[in-house]
């Protein structure tokens, strides 16, 4: 029995099979479901199983034809060359794997071989046969485009590789090679897990979880064996899929990750030094705290400072450090609150040692959080500053020194704010920064400097009465100066407090960050183009591959059915019967019309893609543009059921052949994904002439319309480049025109693709 959805493909088939007077063919098939049917009313001893079918592939229907009929030996036969289809299709129960372009005059040999129980037959492939100048042109663009893909494979910096279902290296790059520390040829048809230090169940889980979960990308890290140096690599696996969305073969890509996983250690080994430093620390109480508040570490200056050793200590609550007033007041517990809301807390304040004497400390708390933003606890600094009391005057000389320079500091605006937040003192940079003198601003309240939306919400008084509470207040805002032009600016307002602890009023500084504003928005903007167009690359990257794999199942169908029918005309012309010739012949047309469309498809495209496309322009008659199409169509697929509807003395300016190219490819279109009848209109709309062709079907689908014109972009139907809409858009605009798809209606209007294209003038003259 044969299954294949090229009807041309089974008769070749089946007349080299009757010729060979060796097998005979005994049921065809154009489907998986079909096979599956067949098998069971034949029972045949073997069967011929295409791989790329519509409805349901070779693959899918292979288990349920074993199924059916266990006796019967399958051998698939696909375009699309081996790459670890063969595999997959050993796995599933599959006697053989043989590529369609294999030499028909020895298949019927090969079959009986396979029959017969010998070795597993992956047949070669056979000559390409001579054909015109133009079609070695063709062939010879493709396979330069190919030779160059395969240079980027070669010379890539990082580990690549194409790997079965099974997990085995079909072909490997010179870095992959460098990186296993083994030669290309030991690598090829060697296990991936053999290279993983032990660690196989990594490759087995990644493969689980592409052809079972249907993953698309899966990363492991591991130890390359036997490696001459220690060394770690990140691998990369992810399915190739053919046009139903199922795994070809595998894509494998390896990089070197020694270096980073060796800073790593460094950083471990940084932070127990660091942590080694802390416990040694004596001018400093460090120590840690549970996210409840009892101290979890001790360091050699918290036992110096608070005289409580680590055993003494630990466990408790960092309450017992303050005295019992602040205890009871709740104090403690407030300060982690603060902290775990605002990140961290500080203040000074008295402290208790274990003798009970007091001392005044400088006491920041922290709130810690692990990489995930879990809240683990606080960090707790303390420090004895009891001496800096002591020196008072001191102080005071240096706070007029400080006085001095705020004044003069031309960068900030730094100024005092009494209790209620009238302005006391003024700096040069705060004149520089608002506009105002000081004569002009102390005095008035700080909510000036703010929009008069701002100061109605009552915001400045607000941000005083959190200064007050908390300690400070910071934040970023819009800010108004004299002339009345708004900045952004940087704000920080601290409470302030004489020694004695009375608030006598806040210090604000004011930074103008409205140049660092813009730059952070123009990097925003700026990442995110980036990022856009790292996509819209991934996105281009992964049509060009698909584009290649099913362009070339596209040629090798019909350029091996015209090699193979004229071999056998020319070997068995004397034993052919007329009907046998002439259903050959047909074929052979049928190919050669797919294959000229094909080529002629990807010379346009990439003309367009070149900008090199001319047009030889004229006046173009749009009914017969039409009637010439449906003609061409009807002659490749007489059983399709098309209706013309073309409104007579339309007349464009345009490229015929180019224009005649943009309709064949809708009506191709239709007919490969559309249903009958099909139907080719031509009316005047306004100042244009659109041309339309609907057929019956549901229409496209939703998720495929964003895409449906873009280059490399394929339906889930079998077969096709991606190119035909886009083409014909492409087209339909270097006419001053363009290309559109019309949804069905709720009033029963089918779904159409739609060229529309500018009439031409009343006098051709014009």
């Amino acid at each position: 029995m044969v299954v294949d959805d090229a009807a041309e493909v089974r008769t070749l088939v089946r007349t080299r099979l009757r010729l060979s007077r060796k097998l005979d063919v005994v049921g065809e098939g154009a489907d998986g479901a079909e096979a599956i049917e067949a098998v069971r009313r034949h029972r045949p001893a073997m069967l011929l199983l295409d791989v790329s079918m519509p409805g349901m592939d070779g693959l899918e229907a292979l288990p349920r034809v074993l199924e059916t009929a266990p006796g019967t030996c399958v051998v698939m036969y696909s375009g699309f060359q081996e790459q670890g289809l063969a595999d997959r299709a050993r796995e599933l129960g599959a006697a053989a794997f043989f590529e369609k372009s294999t030499a028909l005059d020895t298949l019927a040999d090969d079959l009986l071989a396979v029959l017969a129980g010998r070795a597993e037959v992956v047949a070669a492939p056979a000559p390409t046969p001579e054909g015109s100048s133009e079609d070695e042109a063709d062939r010879t663009v493709l396979r330069e485009h190919l030779e160059r893909f395969g240079e980027v494979f070669e010379d890539a910096a990082i580990g690549m590789a194409t790997v079965t279902l099974a997990g085995r290296i079909v072909r490997a790059n010179g870095a992959l090679a460098d990186l296993l520390e083994r030669p290309v040829d030991r690598l090829v048809g060697a296990a991936y897990a053999d290279f993983t230090a032990g660690r196989g169940d990594l490759v087995t889980q990644a493969l689980g979880d592409i052809l079972d979960a249907g993953t698309r990308v899966v990363q492991f890290e591991h130890d390359v064996s036997e490696a001459g140096s220690a060394r770690r690599v990140l691998a990369t696996l992810a399915p190739v899929l053919d046009s139903r969305d199922r795994p070809l073969y595998l894509f494998l890509q390896v990089q070197d990750v020694s270096g980073q996983r060796g800073a790593e250690e460094m950083l471990r080994r940084s932070e127990v030094r660091f942590r080694l430093l802390v416990e040694n620390v004596e001018d400093y109480a460090i120590f840690m705290l549970s996210p409840l508040g009892t101290i979890e570490s001790w360091n050699a200056g918290a036992q110096r400072i608070k005289g409580y050793t680590a055993d003494d200590i630990i466990g408790r609550h960092f309450r017992t450090f303050y005295p019992r007033e602040v205890q009871e007041s709740g104090h403690p517990e407030r300060e982690l609150e603060l902290a775990l809301r605002d990140g961290h807390y500080e203040e000074e304040g008295w402290r208790v040692r274990k003798d009970g004497s007091r001392f005044w400390a400088n006491v920041l708390i922290s709130a810690v959080h692990d990489q995930d933003g879990r809240h683990l606890g606080f960090a707790k600094i303390t420090r004895d500053i009891t001496a800096r009391r002591e020196q008072e005057e001191a102080l005071q000389q240096s706070e007029e020194r400080f006085r001095l320079l705020v004044e003069t500091v031309g960068d900030y605006a730094i100024f005092m704010l009494d209790p209620d937040g009238r302005i006391t003192s003024w700096n040069a940079g705060a004149q520089r920064c608002k506009g105002y003198t000081a004569d002009e601003i102390i005095g008035q309240h700080f909510r000036v400097f703010y929009p008069p939306e701002v100061q109605a919400a009552r915001h400045p008084e607000h941000e005083i009465e959190i200064a007050l509470s908390e300690g400070r207040y910071e934040e970023e805002g819009w800010r108004v100066r004299k002339d009345g032009s708004r900045f952004w600016a940087n704000v920080v307002i601290t409470a302030v407090h004489d020694a004695r602890g009375r608030h006598v009023g806040f210090a604000k500084v004011t930074r103008d960050t409205s140049e660092r504003r813009a730059m952070l928005e123009e990097r925003e903007r700026a990442a995110t183009a980036l990022a856009e167009a790292n996509a819209q690359l991934a996105q281009a990257a992964e049509d060009q591959a698909h584009f290649l794999a099913v362009t070339a199942h596209e040629l090798r169908t019909p350029v091996g059915v015209l090699g193979g029918t004229a071999d056998t005309l020319v070997a068995h012309w004397a034993d052919l019967e007329d009907d046998e010739r002439r259903e050959l012949l047909e074929g052979m047309s049928a190919s050669a019309v797919r294959l000229r469309r094909l080529l002629a498809d990807l010379l346009t495209a990439s003309r367009l893609q070149a900008s090199a496309l001319e047009l030889e322009l004229g006046p173009v008659d749009v009914a017969t543009l039409v009637a010439t199409a449906v003609a061409t169509a009807r002659r490749t697929r007489p059983d399709a059921e098309i209706v013309i509807d073309a409104e007579p003395g339309l007349v464009v300016v345009g490229d015929v052949d180019r224009l005649a190219q943009a309709v064949d490819n809708l009506i191709a279109n239709a007919l490969r994904h559309g249903v009958s009848p099909i139907r080719v209109s031509a009316r005047a709309v306004g100042s244009v002439v659109e041309i339309g062709v609907e057929d019956s079907g549901p229409g496209v689908p939703d998720e495929m319309r964003a895409r449906l014109f873009d280059r490399f972009a394929t339906g889930r139907g079998p077969g096709g480049t991606g190119l035909g809409l886009y083409i014909v858009r492409q087209l339909a605009r270097s006419h001053e025109g363009d290309a559109t798809y019309r949804s069905p209606s709720a009033d029963g209007h089918d779904g159409a693709f739609v060229i529309s294209l500018p009439l031409a003038a009343t006098d051709p003259a014009v």
